[in-house]
């Protein structure tokens, strides 16, 4: 039973009943509707009689004392008319202190303002909460949710007030998103080192294995082209195998290597790496693949290329094991706000519990999906996919512009915008000069092998890079260049533009281990009056010289694919 002294409307605490009229009698029963009352005295013949009305309404009091959150009730002024032990607790305000003094009273100055206003959006009929900081011994704070509700079953105008201490939970949240951040850092690392791993192991597959294949490749083919060598039937098929075999694996060899890390993205950026990817997925796979990206689409920094080209290839790689999709297609566009990646199928879709994970439902998600979103993120940019049963599925990869930095072409340095004459070795007409471009040695070696058994020819220098073959091509005047495309310092594109500026009449023969479509555009485009696979080397190398040489198919020369 409460004490009267606990609310101003303790005048209905009780009413005794003895001869009252029907007005009082009304009022007695309404107070008690209201809660106004928690007792009767009757008066009998064996004298005054208490009735406690606990009904209904006692067990819920029971439950309000016994939660873990505080729980008040207020007037329309702010006034706290009843607060359990946990309110006060929460507080740090005695009982006494608490009931009948305004509820901003015991919040710091600083916070008082808020308070008011959510006291007063309740007083209008609106459920509203907020946080609010209260002070605690020793300086600290503690983060404290008021939830206000209007009482709207009374007749005044009371307010419900629930308060939950949130600054342990605040705490696990904050503990919660340093861990996030952790994770997405690491995450970040991982992905920037396996990056770096694949380029490692790509540039090393192509760079060492591939260009042994290579050399093998030659001294195969030289054997096998000797007529003195005096090999029988049986020797003869098992070499012919044994150059097939090292064709093979090259090719193998070198397909891996680029699907790893494609030269072309590092060398000409992201269009050609695209339309070169594309086409040897196509060939793979049989999945006829549409591609729409300009042919001078702009440069990028190094990690937003690695990232677009990144989405592109996990895409297509779920087209090809999940999809059942005949055709694709991969749409790069830009604009001044952003950079928009698409690849679309047309296959059987992405089952929904799966796409549910994707938006933030708790299926599993593929490893792949969350590899690029991871990637898009850290670029500011978002991964959006869609897909509907037997309607195929689209991945849609954004980054704003304000992030990129388009990659400004090399300029040329100064003492090469001029073509520098002196110092040049006249040729004497007798044999023809050769510039052997590669950088590697015995690659090299292989080829002024072959060259040196012509007699008509002098194998004049050997350059290990771009920026040599350039210097030696001034100095040396030869007659042809032979230049290896993948060329540390400076790529062998833009060496072969610069010598092709300032030496016009020397010849370059493109030297390449890659033999696709779109790397022989970029070879013609770039002015080679000719190119070779190095697969083909041992068969074509010297037949290739000659024609070039001898001024046949100048700019429009094909030789055939490794």
């Amino acid at each position: 039973m409460r004490k009267a002294n606990r609310t101003p409307r303790a005048r209905h605490f009780v009413a005794k009943w003895r001869h009252t009229g029907k007005n009082e009698l009304e009022e007695i029963v309404h107070a008690i509707r209201r809660g106004g009352v928690d007792a009767l005295v009757t008066a009998g013949a064996k004298g005054d009689q208490v009735v406690v009305l606990q009904g209904t309404e006692h067990p819920y009091r029971l439950l309000v004392e016994a939660i873990n959150d505080g729980a008040a009730t207020l007037d329309s002024a702010g006034a706290v008319l009843y607060a359990n032990d946990r309110f006060a607790e929460i507080l740090g305000v005695p009982d006494k202190k608490l009931v009948g003094a305004p509820l901003q009273a015991h919040v710091p100055s600083r916070e008082s303002g808020n308070l008011k206003k959510l006291i007063a959006s309740a007083r209008r009929g609106k459920n509203i909460s907020g946080e609010i900081l209260l002070d605690r011994a020793g300086g600290s704070t503690r983060t404290v949710r008021f939830a206000f509700s209007p009482v709207r079953d009374s007749g005044a105008s009371n307010i419900c007030v629930v308060v939950t201490d949130l600054t342990d939970l605040a705490k696990a949240n904050e503990a919660v998103k340093s861990n996030e951040e952790s994770l997405r850092q690491l995450s970040a690392r991982l992905l920037q080192l396996q990056d770096e791993e694949r380029r490692h192991i790509a540039r090393d597959l192509h760079d060492i294995t591939g260009q042994k294949l290579a050399v093998q490749s030659i001294t195969l083919s030289q054997l096998l082209n000797r007529e003195s060598a005096g090999f029988d039937g049986e020797s003869r098929r098992m070499l012919v195998e044994c150059a097939a075999l090292t064709k093979q694996v090259s090719d193998e060899i070198r397909t891996l290597s680029y699907v790893l890390h494609p030269p072309l993205l590092d060398e000409m950026g992201l269009s050609s790496a695209v339309k070169w990817y594309a086409e040897g997925f196509e060939a793979r796979t049989g999945i006829s693949i549409e591609v729409n990206i300009a042919s001078d689409f702009l440069r990028l920094p190094p990690e937003v290329e690695v990232t677009l080209f990144r989405v592109i290839q996990e895409s297509l790689t779920n087209v090809h094991r999940y999809s059942k999709s005949p055709r694709a297609y991969i749409r790069v566009e830009s604009s001044s706000d952003e950079i928009k990646v698409r690849i679309g199928d047309f296959g059987k879709g992405m089952p929904p519990r799966t796409l549910n994970s994707i938006t933030g439902a708790s299926a599993p998600m593929g490893v792949g999906i969350q590899g690029m979103k991871e990637r898009m993120r850290q670029l500011s940019g978002r991964l959006e996919i869609t897909s509907r049963p037997k309607e195929g599925t689209l991945v849609t990869a954004i980054l704003p512009m304000s992030r990129m930095r388009p990659k400004e072409p090399q300029a040329p340095s100064a003492s090469s915008k001029e073509v520098r004459t002196e110092g040049r070795k006249p040729r004497d007409g007798s044999r023809k000069r050769i510039l052997i471009a590669d950088d590697h040695e015995m690659l090299r070696r292989g080829v002024r092998t072959m060259l040196q058994e012509e007699t008509d020819w002098e194998v004049c220098g050997e350059a290990v890079d771009g920026k040599d073959a350039i210097d030696k091509t001034r100095s040396l005047n030869p007659d042809l260049v032979i230049l290896d495309i993948n060329l540390p310092v400076m790529n062998g594109l833009d060496a072969m533009r610069r010598i092709l500026r300032d030496c016009p009449q020397t010849k370059i023969l493109a030297f390449t281990v890659d033999d696709s479509n779109e790397l022989v555009k970029e070879i013609k485009a770039a002015g080679a009056h000719g190119w070779l696979s190095k697969n083909r080397a041992g068969q074509d190398l010297v037949r290739t010289v000659k024609e070039l040489l001898a001024g046949k198919g100048q700019r429009s020369l094909g030789a055939t694919r490794g």
